[in-house]
């Protein structure tokens, strides 16, 4: 099963998403939890140690991702390597053993 979570700022998606990920983890299920807030806080939501948190680095979709089209011309995206993988390279595992991702955060100040 795939989970996404959207919504108005401020409406409790870190919350709900990490408070999810644990309990189905809990119940024995494999969870992997993708962070693609510009503002990532998930990891400490699902209760991650600040040493956690610092190792996880945003994931370049360019070396993970590989975007094309169909027969029909919708696009469409593959992974370039199983994502256990990505998650070894790029992620940690957390609590209950919530593999945890990081795919955006505030680079830098843009011009204007």
């Amino acid at each position: 099963m795939r989970l996404a979570v959207a919504g108005k700022g401020g409406s409790g998606k870190t919350t709900i998403s990490a408070t999810i990920a644990r309990t189905f983890a809990r119940m024995g299920y494999r969870v992997s939890a993708i962070d693609d807030d510009p503002n990532p806080n998930l990891a400490d939501a699902l209760g991650l140690s600040p040493a956690d948190i610092a190792r996880l680095k945003t994931v370049p979709r360019s070396e993970v991702l590989e975007e094309g089209k169909d027969e029909e011309g919708n696009r469409t995206h593959h992974l370039l390597m199983p994502f256990e993988d990505v998650i070894d390279k790029y992620g940690v595992h957390g609590p209950d053993g919530v593999g945890v991702l990081m795919m955006t955060g505030i680079v830098g100040a843009g011009a204007g």
